[in-house]
């Protein structure tokens, strides 16, 4: 993780974009099992135009440093069933990866190999807004996102997109009046601020 340029915090790794959005890369241990090391891998994203819209009554006294709370987007970084603490589990018991005495040093392989090959690419990806919004918007199961997919192009997109597009997404009919009216507002603080 460390020569992808992640920066190490404790139990996590943080990747940044350009554009100021950062991915996680988090390790939870979960005590279940006495005679083994059980944990999830989780990548997390925080576009920073969702922080932003999370802390929007903030800003003049300054937004504080993302952190995972704002993710927008997670995905588990699913076990190969010799790395699983439960390979014939479903959902989320699926998710967990288990080492024991004599198999660490195969996890830890098997781990840092499907990092390299699999996740690191995919987390770039997902780094860049097109990639993200390309899965949240997917229909594919199960879902990255974590809040609904109109609200989420809307502020993911915020620099993006021209007003005609957004005034077309803010009629979509499961948005209420509140989001309606509080997205035209921050939009509009974040449109001066940017000038």
């Amino acid at each position: 993780m460390s020569a992808s340029g992640a920066k190490k915090k404790g139990k996590e790794y943080r990747l940044h974009s350009e554009s100021g959005d950062a991915a996680f890369l988090t390790f939870s241990p979960t005590l279940i099992d006495p005679d083994a090391l059980v944990f999830f891998v989780q990548c997390l994203f925080v576009p920073e135009p969702y922080w932003e819209w999370l802390n929007r009554s903030h800003v003049d006294a300054g937004i504080p440093p993302a952190d995972t709370s704002g993710a927008l987007a997670a995905y588990s970084v699913m076990p190969p069933d010799s790395c699983a603490h439960a390979p014939a589990a479903t959902g989320l018991a699926r998710a967990r990866w288990a080492f024991g005495g004599r198999n660490r040093a195969a996890v830890g392989a098997a781990l840092a190999g499907q990092l390299e090959a699999k996740e690191l690419p995919r987390i770039g990806r997902l780094l860049e807004r097109p990639g993200l919004l390309e899965e949240i918007t997917s229909s594919q199961s199960p879902s990255v996102r974590r809040w609904g997919a109109v609200q989420s192009e809307l502020v993911l997109m915020v620099d993006d997109y021209t007003a005609q597009q957004k005034e077309i997404l803010l009629g979509a009919t499961e948005l209420d009046d509140a989001f309606r009216q509080g997205y035209r507002e921050w939009e509009g603080v974040r449109g001066r601020r940017s000038r």
